[in-house]
């Protein structure tokens, strides 16, 4: 369900949804309120396993280069704007990593 919130990530208020910081399939239980555009990049981004074991909390996304980019673009964009790339464009094609 979607609320007006401000996003754990980028720091916009704006339509957030709840996003597991560890995957649900991983035995994840801590929800933030994340914009889609933020969720979005972190699929795309890291498989599950990667969330799990590297990505596990905000400050470890919020800390890495790739994000930190992704981010810089973000936030010169309208609040509006909502991020899609294609199915995991930037992540390990390894589907069993």
């Amino acid at each position: 369900m979607s609320t007006i919130d401000q996003c754990v990530f980028c720091k916009l208020i704006t339509l957030t949804r709840g996003h597991h910081i560890i995957p649900k399939s991983k035995g994840g239980t801590t929800i933030v309120p994340t914009c889609e555009t933020c969720e979005s990049f972190i699929h795309k981004t890291w498989t599950h396993n990667e969330l799990r074991d590297m990505y596990n909390n905000v400050e470890t996304v919020l800390d890495n280069e790739k994000f930190q980019k992704f981010l810089n673009w973000r936030l010169k964009q309208p609040t509006t704007v909502i991020f899609k790339s294609s199915s995991g464009k930037f992540r390990d094609k390894n589907k069993y990593h």
